[in-house]
């Protein structure tokens, strides 16, 4: 099934502060977006906690529900699932992207085989053919930076990132990316949106 655009929005927000509620599947995720919670007026970041380590594409709906009710989810508010296809049967994603197709601020951003794709796309426009599996990305990330991962290096760039994951992604209409792409440049372009330019 074609996924909604909503890669950019144009037109006032509904209030002058947006909320992005992620529901992601590991720490590595929850510390990226969490660099971007209250850069600006504009923007809010809230991580929905795992429970008991449960993080499979299945307990993902389990765990939004848990936040609603304990805090609430305005129509305006933005949820995003990020996850990765390394580990979860595809039925299971299949079946939370039905699900975000009910809410038109629900939508779900997917990295193939898993996070450290879109974390390449901050520093090479392609993926080497050779480094396939999630092994080989994680060992190829920390030969392009010596030191190891640090979320706030990679989240200055997310504005490269975005770019470089976009022009990649040859399938924008379908929201499962292919191998070696990921969608969390859309999650990363509604953010900028609301970012503006003085967030750095």
């Amino acid at each position: 099934m074609p996924r909604k655009n909503r890669e950019y929005k144009k037109g006032a927000p509904h209030r002058d502060c947006r909320k992005f509620i992620i529901v992601a599947e590991g720490e590595r995720e929850d510390e990226y977006f969490r660099y971007f919670n209250n850069l600006n007026r504009r923007v809010k970041v809230e991580i929905v906690e795992r429970d008991g380590g449960k993080s499979a594409a299945k307990y993902l709906q389990e765990r939004i529900a848990t936040y609603h009710t304990k805090f609430g989810i305005e129509p305006e508010d933005l949820v995003w699932f990020v996850l990765d296809v390394d580990k979860w049967p595809r039925r299971d994603i299949n079946e939370l992207h039905q699900h975000c197709t009910t809410d038109a601020n629900w939508d779900i951003a997917i990295s193939n085989p898993c996070f450290e794709v879109w974390l390449h796309y901050h520093l090479l426009k392609a993926i080497p053919v050779n480094v396939k599996t999630p092994g080989q990305l994680k060992t190829n990330l920390n030969k392009l930076l010596p030191g190891g991962y640090n979320k706030e290096t990679f989240a200055k760039q997310i504005k490269v990132a975005a770019t470089n994951a976009g022009k990649a992604d040859e399938h924008k209409d379908h929201y499962f990316p292919e191998k070696n792409n990921t969608k969390v440049y859309v999650l990363a372009n509604q953010l900028l949106q609301f970012l503006g330019n003085n967030w750095q």
